[in-house]
């Protein structure tokens, strides 16, 4: 084919890629071996047909380019008309210079010279460069129309390939991109402008990374443009998604990278009850959508009133902030009233729920039960091996006006960080317990022998479960099978159940969230300190590699995991222990370590420092500014570095914690760079 029948947006970029160096496609090292990536797990959403290598999958719209700011924001209605699907269809393991993309779209989209859907492919631009640079290709085309403008195809054929051979050859990762605009006449976006003026129209997908002659999709490169990911970035299985560079603290809420289009509207909807206030009935976005979203008056009608008259919030995402967690007050003059970290209230002397407070305090509500306060913080020192000092904090919780001698035993739970739930939640009993078989650990069996995996104290065996105890005790919401609130002195109920289409669909939401990947694990200060992880017996619990069965999603089955948890519960001793006086008060379950990084990160949005629709902000920028958050680790939010959290650790990790004291600084570092890289 002549390079002229290409097309003039094809032409216009050839000519200025003459003068533009292409990044180089060759790693400085030699690649890992491709067999290593088929032990990642099952693809549901690549396969060979006929030769063909065939990879599907769902776009999430964004706003921006992937290396900018606001690529991973929600943006307005992102639940309704926005469903958007793409295919790709490589021939070359059939000898062909062909390959060709598809795009799907829910609505009708614009086909005009100046507005339509086009399509980029092979990257040649810098993610650390000026705005325009940072999103730069080699090809950009307009799509081809093919049906009811909500069908697009793009081929890219031999004139492209003889242009580009060494960017096409086989083996080599293809970075592609695709771009779209809601025809603004449609009559339900028009009706969605008048609702929100903040609506939009103009779409960019994510990147996707596909490797010529093989199918399917990878994630990124941290440190290397246009060059194979290292498998062992993969900690989710194929769940796990591409770096989030320039908003980092919003990494926890992204879907699964493998998220099939069957389960992509269920997913979109599942977040907008994770987002709506069961009180007023109303979204709540996050504090940086300087685009916020607003339901429908019809959609609040239906969603509102569902909390009883007690509670500790109305809204998932008032305490799992950014997926993330929730602090805790740094002073501690019992001033500042906590509701996002919960309580357990047990008798003294049964450990048995509390006869006037129940399972929980409840903070909030027109029959609230209490006011939780950090009365105070209690510290010790530490000295280890080489000399250095280390001080242990500890808050004391208390029920405000209670006294001491009248007051339950409180077991305070820090908001766990929403990760890979759906794949924890996949890994067979029979896994957990050879486990178990293997270390001192226990799995929590409840009724009907289920294996409690959940929870702080590994209380609750599915998702599921685990969804509808959080909306019972933390938000006084009723649900099949939970119709009695925990109000020992009485509150009014709120509107009835709520429906199990949306308990299915947050269900959909928090299991397929995807895992950020590891940032760097092949650099050497940091398996230097994967060596000392192992070297303190650290895996015993947190164990390194799991790996999924059957799951009623498909995304989810079959991957092999990296959550550094074995979803056991193990004796802690009595520095980490509850106040109560059974034997669980020391059992903690497991915490997975996978995603540390990003629970920190989501910290902070750093909102006056890193403005919407800056373009002069890149990724290193945010990224260094996120890892200096202040970290809140362990059940009660005491540990405010990693090393006081290996100090607080006891019962069966003493040994552990006193190899660690032995420890040099530099191992130490090393050890903290391994962790924070998770």
């Amino acid at each position: 084919m002549k390079l002229s029948n290409i097309g003039p947006f094809v032409v216009l970029s050839l000519l200025l890629t003459a003068t533009t160096p292409v990044l180089s496609a060759e790693p400085p090292t030699k690649e890992t071996p491709f067999d290593f990536y088929s032990k990642i797990g099952d693809r549901v959403l690549a396969r060979m047909e006929s030769g063909v290598a065939i990879t599907e999958g769902v776009i999430r719209v964004r706003r921006r380019h992937e290396n900018d700011m606001d690529f991973s924001k929600y943006n307005p209605f992102y639940w309704e008309g926005r469903l958007t699907q793409f295919r790709i269809e490589d021939f070359t393991p059939r000898g062909e210079m062909k390959i060709k993309f598809t795009l799907l779209t829910e609505w009708p989209q614009d086909y005009m010279p100046a507005r339509g859907p086009d399509f980029s492919c092979i990257y040649i631009g810098d993610p650390l460069a000026h705005e325009t640079l940072r999103s730069k290709f080699a090809l950009n085309f307009r799509m081809k129309h093919v049906a009811n403008f909500k069908h697009f195809e793009q081929v890219v054929d031999e004139g492209a390939f003889r242009a580009f051979p060494k960017q096409l050859a086989p083996g080599k990762l293809l970075t592609v991109e695709y771009r779209f605009f809601n025809n603004e006449k449609h009559a339900p976006w028009k009706s969605q402008k008048d609702r929100n003026n903040h609506n939009l129209s103009a779409y960019y997908s994510e990147f996707f990374r596909i490797r010529v002659g093989t199918p399917g999709i990878y994630i990124d490169n941290l440190q290397q443009v246009n060059v194979m990911p290292a498998p062992s970035r993969y900690s989710g299985g194929w769940t796990t998604i591409p770096t989030v560079r320039v908003e980092p603290w919003k990494a926890l809420q992204q879907q699964a990278f493998n998220l099939t289009p069957k389960n992509s509207q269920p997913f979109l909807l599942g977040r907008t009850w994770f987002h709506t206030d069961f009180k007023t009935g109303k979204h709540v976005s996050d504090r940086s959508d300087d685009k916020p979203s607003v339901f429908f008056e019809e959609m609040e009608d239906k969603r509102s009133g569902y909390s009883a008259s007690l509670y500790n919030v109305t809204a998932c995402n008032t305490c799992h902030i950014r997926n993330g967690s929730a602090a805790i007050p740094q002073l501690a003059n019992g001033t500042v009233p906590i509701h996002t970290t919960v309580v357990k209230t047990m008798n003294r002397k049964t450990g048995e729920p509390h006869s006037q407070f129940g399972v929980q305090l409840q903070t909030d509500g027109d029959d609230k039960e209490g006011t939780l306060v950090v009365s105070k913080y209690e510290h010790k020192k530490v000295v280890l091996k080489d000399g250095t000092e280390i001080t242990l904090f500890k808050p004391i919780f208390a029920i405000d006006g209670i006294q001491k001698e009248l007051a339950p035993v409180l077991s305070p739970r820090r908001t766990p960080a929403l990760i890979g739930m759906g794949l924890l939640g996949a890994v067979t009993d029979e896994q957990i317990l050879k486990l178990a078989n293997s270390s001192k650990g226990k799995p929590n069996l409840l009724a009907n022998n289920a294996i409690g995996r959940f929870g702080w104290k590994a209380s609750q065996p599915t998702v599921r479960a685990q969804i509808k105890d959080a909306l019972l005790n933390d938000m006084g919401i009723l649900s099949k099978g939970q119709t009695t609130l925990d109000a020992p002195n009485g509150a009014k109920k709120g509107r009835g159940e709520l429906p199990e289409q949306a308990l299915n669909e947050l269900e959909a939401y928090v299991a397929l969230l995807g895992v950020p990947p590891r940032n760097n694990p092949t650099d050497p200060r940091i398996v230097a300190g994967e060596r000392l992880f192992h070297k303190l017996n650290c895996q015993t619990c947190h164990t390194t590699t799991l790996r999924t069965g059957e799951s009623s999603f498909p995304e989810l089955q079959n991957q092999t995991i990296h959550p550094y948890t074995d979803l056991l519960l193990h004796d802690m001793g009595d520095e980490l222990a509850d106040e109560g006086p059974t034997e669980s008060a020391r059992m903690w379950r497991t915490a997975p370590l996978w995603g540390m990084k990003n629970t920190l990160h989501a910290g902070d949005d750093f909102l006056k420092k890193f403005r919407a629709a800056d373009t002069n902000v890149n990724y290193e920028q945010t990224q260094a500014a996120a890892q200096k958050n202040q970290p809140l680790l362990l059940h009660d939010g005491r540990a405010k570095s990693l090393a006081e959290a290996i100090l607080w650790h006891g019962g069966e990790a003493t040994e552990s914690v006193n190899l660690y004291k032995a420890l040099s600084k530099q191992e130490r570092s090393e050890l903290e760079a391994f962790l924070w890289d998770l």
